[in-house]
């Protein structure tokens, strides 16, 4: 059983060299002893192969001739483990000491996936006092299917917030769950997102084992508000759309794109930003009113509880009608955690415990890193 559990950490890394040693120390520093790291340097510019060297054979090294993308640079890693359990750390994180433990203690013969929350820090590494996603206490993986075939999303958590098997990855190889036209816009934990739980059991660690590193540098910079933050997060969330139609169509399972695009309450809320934030004299792609329409309606269809769904309401009616100044601190108050007061953290959705079976508890919706946080 314990070979069963073997844990492999890939680390992927492009352009992260100033917090690629940590990232590498606490997944070399695991207090399990069935462990390996694998770190993927894909085709970086600054000083990361150099970090790479320093640790010798104390890891396996995949140094990409070319530049990739995520997706390509962790295919051209994960063949490569020894063990069925795989972690994908990404570079600017660095793991909890029992991280790699929890998840094999966990782990049973029907998972594909265990998902977790993320503790954030700042650059330096110190603690925001933030813990993200808020997981609702009592969903289990058919629920996360029917709310991926309603609305696109489901409850789960972004990039370094899960590990999967081995033989997950194997299968969505060989059934071309990546052969996309273009990797550069999909994510691995978006495509993952889609698959796993088609493929086996997803559980849940409602406990944070990894440190999220907040910084200038993270993809959508989760600290700004601007018009082009929330357009690409809505292309982003457009685009795993896209795949999961693919998907659906490939298994013989009916979904419904169009509904998807006006039932996803992440990707409405990603509109009405990118509308209210549109520059000046620049028509925004969704009319206001129109999100509002369907968010409201959303709201009301999601299985949420009754006061999660009258946050959401105020929040989409507030944002649509506010003037710019006060519609861009409602906007913050929802995705820059940071700028939250303490009684509205409380409000959102929580969890303590660890769920060991196959009823476990989801996740908010998260599309990507510095997408994540979402309200209920």
């Amino acid at each position: 059983m314990s070979e069963q559990r073997g844990v492999s950490i890939v680390i992927v890394n492009y352009n992260n060299g100033r917090f690629l040693a940590t990232a590498i120390d606490s997944a070399l520093n695991q207090d399990y002893s069935r462990c390996e790291v694998i770190v993927v340097d894909d085709c970086s510019t600054d000083a990361s192969r150099e970090v790479i060297a320093r640790y010798g054979d104390r890891i396996r090294a995949v140094l990409r001739e070319t530049n990739g993308h995520q997706i390509a640079a962790l295919n051209s890693a994960w063949p490569l483990s020894r063990y069925p359990i795989m972690i994908f750390l990404d570079s600017d994180d660095y793991l909890l000491p029992h991280a790699a433990a929890t998840i094999a203690g966990v782990w049973t013969t029907s998972a594909v996936k265990v998902q977790f929350p993320l503790l954030s820090v700042d650059q330096s590494g110190s603690p925001l006092g933030h813990i993200a996603p808020k997981y609702p206490p009592t969903l289990d993986t058919a629920t996360i299917r029917a709310e991926l075939l309603r609305t696109g999303q489901s409850h789960s958590s972004p990039g370094s917030g899960n590990a999967y098997a081995k033989w997950l990855l194997e299968q969505v190889h060989d059934d071309g769950g990546f052969d996309m036209a273009n990797l550069r816009d999909y994510w691995m934990d978006n495509i993952l997102e889609c698959n796993a739980p088609f493929y086996g059991q997803v559980l849940i660690i409602n406990e944070p084992l990894v440190c999220y590193r907040r910084h200038e540098s993270n993809l959508f910079l989760p600290n700004t508000i601007e018009h082009a933050r929330f357009a690409a997060m809505a292309r982003t969330f457009t685009s795993k759309l896209d795949y999961f139609d693919g998907r659906c169509r490939s298994w013989g399972v009916r979904f419904d794109p169009a509904a998807a695009r006006t039932g996803s309450l992440y990707l409405l809320q990603c509109q009405l930003a990118a509308a209210k934030l549109a520059p000046a004299g620049d028509p925004p792609q969704q009319p206001v009113l129109g999100v509002l329409w369907h968010a409201l309606r959303a709201c009301v269809e999601t299985g949420l509880p009754p006061l999660h769904r009258l946050i959401l309401a105020a929040w989409f009616t507030g944002v649509a009608i506010a003037p710019p100044g006060l519609a861009r601190r409602l906007i913050a108050l929802r995705f820059v955690s940071a700028q939250r007061p303490a009684w509205f953290e409380r409000l959102l959705p929580g969890g303590s415990r660890t769920q060991r079976n196959t009823r476990a508890p989801l996740s908010p919706m998260s599309d990507r890193k510095g997408a994540t946080d979402h309200l209920p």
